[in-house]
């Protein structure tokens, strides 16, 4: 007999399954446990199927970002660690120097000239007296007339000086004070002259401090004004020798034993304090200086005991340190051009006096001074380094060599640039960071 099926009793032995076409670009598939009640379809893993195109292009971006941001951060820290260095070798020369030289308180064509700073102590001691004797003295000094006008004027012996007290000193000889002239640059330099001079009268208020300032009462009193307006005088020293009334005598072996200690105290002091005290931008020597030393009235201590007191002055010429090295190069460097040059260290040179009495003179009433100097000096040229900066900024590389044509002083230099790739000098002037070093470029 033949079996009869109907369609709807012929069914598939598996589940069916939609078409891949109908689901998402996700296939879930898991492991069906035993006893589970979830459907087939919850019971399989998941796979993720990612777009790889756009993932590509993700990662590029991203990437291009971060090289740009590379970019910016070592460009933006190469900026800020930017340095741009110039390294200058000036022109240099070390003579041998082994000579003698005169320089002169005035100023004169070709020659080196020097003032004088002065300093003065007074030190004081007991001592035993043996009496006492009425003592006159006048005081007397040097005084430096200058005139602010051009002309010379003859002044003659006796002529009065006044101070602004009205204390009267005289000149002791006939004296032709010089005119003012023009330098090179145009400027009007008072010329200058010295001249003994005698208080009129006794006594210990003519004894007066250093740079008092005189004028000359006789052209006031003849309507000479202009005259008495552009002539006057200043002592550079102190006034001092002026006395009227008692002193004590003391044993003289006492006295000079006391004097010695006094005047030994008083140097040292003096060379102490003129390290400290010399001004700036001059050159100066330790073994240039000269010490006078001036007795002081006594002063009563007691029945027997009398004070003395010793008052030292100490000297010392200045010159003005691009002056003196001018002067040097000029006397020692055959190729010298009377271009702006410094002495980097003085100190190497020895200075000494030929005649041994100039170190206890009074270097002010000396019209000149003759010195031997000994060493080798390093003599450099001078360069403006602001005006080298300026030069320079915002200019290539390439135009160092057309910058330095205008600073003569430098031999030669070499730049160092931070980062490397920098092609021109940095367009502000202070950041061109410039170092001098003297010697040969290596």
């Amino acid at each position: 007999m033949t079996q009869k099926w109907n369609l709807q009793d012929i069914r598939p032995a598996e589940p069916r399954r939609r078409p891949a076409t109908d689901r998402p670009l996700t296939i879930s598939q898991r492991t069906a446990t035993p006893n589970s009640t979830e459907r087939a379809d919850d019971d399989v893993e998941t796979i993720v199927i990612k777009d790889g195109n756009k993932e590509s292009k993700s990662k590029f971006i991203l990437l291009s970002v971060v090289v740009v941001v590379l970019v910016v951060a070592v460009f933006g820290l190469s900026a800020l660690l930017s340095k741009t260095t110039l390294t200058v070798y000036p022109e240099f020369n070390e003579p041998v120097v082994n000579a003698e030289f005169t320089a002169y308180p005035d100023r004169r064509d070709s020659a080196l000239s020097y003032e004088i700073i002065s300093i003065d102590a007074t030190k004081e001691k007991q001592v035993a007296a043996s009496g006492e004797e009425h003592v006159e003295s006048l005081t007397k000094g040097s005084i430096e007339i200058i005139k602010t006008t051009p002309g010379t004027e003859r002044l003659v012996k006796n002529t009065r000086f006044r101070t602004a007290e009205g204390r009267i000193f005289r000149i002791q000889d006939s004296i032709v004070v010089p005119g003012a002239l023009k330098d090179t640059s145009g400027t009007l330099i008072p010329g200058t002259i010295r001249a003994e001079v005698v208080a009129d009268a006794m006594g210990q208020e003519y004894n007066l401090a250093a740079n008092t300032r005189f004028d000359v009462p006789g052209f006031k009193e003849n309507n000479l004004n202009e005259l008495y307006n552009s002539i006057y005088a200043t002592n550079r020293e102190a006034f001092t020798g002026g006395f009227n009334g008692p002193k004590f005598i003391i044993n003289d072996t006492e006295l000079s034993k006391a004097k010695q200690e006094l005047q030994l105290q008083l140097r040292d002091e003096l060379l102490t304090r003129i390290k400290t005290e010399k001004p700036a931008g001059f050159t100066t020597f330790e073994n240039s200086v000269a010490i006078t030393y001036q007795e002081l009235p006594t002063i009563s201590y007691g029945e027997n005991l009398v004070t003395i007191r010793q008052q030292a002055t100490l000297q010392m010429p200045l010159f003005k340190q691009e002056e003196f090295a001018a002067y040097l190069a000029k006397e020692t460097i055959s190729t010298y051009n009377r271009e702006p040059v410094r002495i980097v260290d003085a100190s190497v040179l020895e200075f000494s006096y030929p005649d041994l009495t100039t170190s206890s003179s009074n270097l002010a009433d000396l019209t000149s001074i003759t010195f031997k100097v000994v060493g080798k000096p390093t003599i450099v040229a001078e360069f403006d380094p602001v005006q080298l900066q300026k030069d320079l900024a915002g200019k290539s590389k390439t135009s160092i060599s057309t910058v330095l044509t205008a600073h003569p002083g430098i031999k030669s230099a070499r730049v160092a640039s931070k980062p490397f790739w920098r092609r021109a000098f940095p367009s502000e002037a202070d950041d061109i960071e410039i170092i001098e070093v003297i010697g040969e470029e290596k």
